[in-house]
């Protein structure tokens, strides 16, 4: 059967180590953040993450939903005075309850795909970058602080194998919603303290790539209307929250996600002869983004600004921000030159200077993708990098045509879109690699497998 029991899917001795692999959690969280306030903060969090852990059915799902939680909420990456970050530390609890679990035999026997296969040996080639970059004596820290970022990706293999139900997809999807909410809820709270005057944003507004073509998706194909009022309602806060962070690549990426899903429905629903139906999201839509370009205004009279940073737009090839960028990619390839298949290897750096009155300073992420992945891995790491892609766009656009449930219809529309999207984008920035937002795409591409695999194993048990 495709869709499994919640209960009892976990053996009761995994749950007894829970608490104290919690503790150990909260107590790094405290050492790092160490603050009256924060500690707190934290103290609370880690307790209620406890809780959750012991009320939720099965251990290892509720730390993959608590992985998921931190990764996205968390507004900037912490530091590495403990080795590890303080938002990798769930992710690893994710991983050694799913080492008990295999060694119990208690896992899911799904295949992990070509996806899985690609990823592997991209995994392969960091490592090798890994050891170059220790031959030639460069920090462990960064070399460790590169290497987890790639495989954050490894979210996708711990998906693949844990036994997820129905029921668990949608309690992952919904915290990511929900952590969407807050992040986007926190961000008009900065803005406001900021009396709308400069821009506000973190790592965080990164997330909305995936949320608002989510909420989008859902307005086009649910039949249900309180789902459709609570996504159109969800949408507001986001969309404030995409104007406020300033940040040009969302103004036009979410926008063209958006297009392609409108695009695709009103193929379908064209056919359908189906009017009313591919009209109204449209409408909800542009709707929403004029009241949120109104609330902003309203509250905050911030068409200045927003106006300064669209009139951007009209002088690109003079904009410092990409000339910067182009000219520290030609930085690279001058440098991969003299090692064309493996790359320099993990923790280079370049020297750059980007104001002469700020000095010079080292680079070690270059905002695109593609270009990051050469020069720390070579054409070997890319090429495997960028077949994963291909495989992971491949199997969400047979979810999304292959889909017949509307929940599969809303996941295939939302993730294949966002990451066409996300692929683009990465041509101008580290989307796909260099933020820890790596394990929620990856978290992503696992529940596409699922997804996909699913789909192929009902069109096999149909009758002809």
């Amino acid at each position: 059967m495709i869709s499994q029991s919640i209960e009892n899917t976990r053996p009761y001795s995994l749950r007894k180590i829970l608490p104290i692999l919690l503790l150990v959690q909260l107590m790094v969280f405290s050492l790092v953040f160490f603050a009256p306030l924060r500690v707190v903060v934290i103290a609370s969090l880690g307790i209620i993450s406890i809780l959750f852990l012991l009320v939720y059915p099965d251990p290892l799902v509720a730390t993959l939903i608590l992985a998921s939680f931190v990764t996205i909420v968390l507004p900037r990456p912490t530091g590495r005075a403990f080795v590890f970050k303080a938002e990798e530390l769930v992710p690893m609890i994710t991983l050694l309850l799913l080492i008990f679990s295999i060694l119990q035999g208690d896992y899911a026997r799904r295949s992990i795909g070509r996806m899985g296969y690609w990823l592997i040996g991209f995994f392969v080639v960091v490592v090798i970058a890994a050891i170059i970059g220790i031959l030639k004596e460069r920090s462990v820290i960064l070399i460790l602080d590169e290497a987890l970022m790639f495989v954050m990706w490894g979210g996708y293999l711990i998906v693949v194998k844990i036994k997820l139900t129905q029921e668990q997809i949608k309690h992952l999807f919904l915290t990511i919603i929900v952590s969407s909410l807050i992040v986007s809820l926190y961000y008009i709270f900065e803005f406001k303290l900021l009396a709308g005057q400069s821009r506000f944003r973190t790592d965080q507004q990164h997330i909305f790539n995936f949320t608002v073509p989510f909420l989008f998706a859902i307005l086009l194909y649910d039949k249900n209307r309180t789902r459709k009022i609570i996504a159109g309602t969800l949408i507001i806060p986001m969309a404030i929250a995409v104007y406020v962070t300033l940040t040009r690549a969302l103004w036009l990426l979410i926008p063209l996600a958006l297009f392609l899903q409108y695009l695709y429905f009103i193929k379908e629903s064209i056919k359908q002869k189906r009017a009313a139906t591919y009209v109204l999201p449209i409408l909800v839509v542009i709707l929403i983004a004029v009241m949120g370009v109104m609330l902003l205004q309203g509250l905050f009279g911030v068409s200045n600004l927003l106006g300064e940073r669209f009139s951007t737009f009209k002088f690109l090839e003079s904009d410092l921000s990409l000339l910067a960028r182009a000219e520290l990619s030609s930085y690279v390839i001058e440098r991969v030159r003299f090692a064309p298949f493996f790359g320099v290897g993990l923790a280079d750096f370049l020297r750059y200077q980007y104001f002469p009155t700020l000095g010079r300073f080292n680079v070690y992420w270059l905002d695109n993708t593609y270009m990051q992945l050469i020069w720390k891995t070579g054409v070997v790491g890319t090429m495997l990098f960028l077949g994963f892609l291909f495989y992971f766009l491949k199997r969400a656009w047979y979810v999304l045509r292959n889909s017949i449930q509307t929940i599969d219809k809303i996941i295939g529309s939302s993730i294949f879109f966002t990451f066409v999207a996300l692929v683009i984008s990465g041509l101008q920035c580290g989307i796909l690699i260099g933020y820890r937002f790596n394990f929620v795409w990856a978290i992503l591409a696992g529940i596409t497998e699922i997804k996909a695999q699913e789909l192929k194993k009902q069109k096999e048990f149909q009758p002809i």
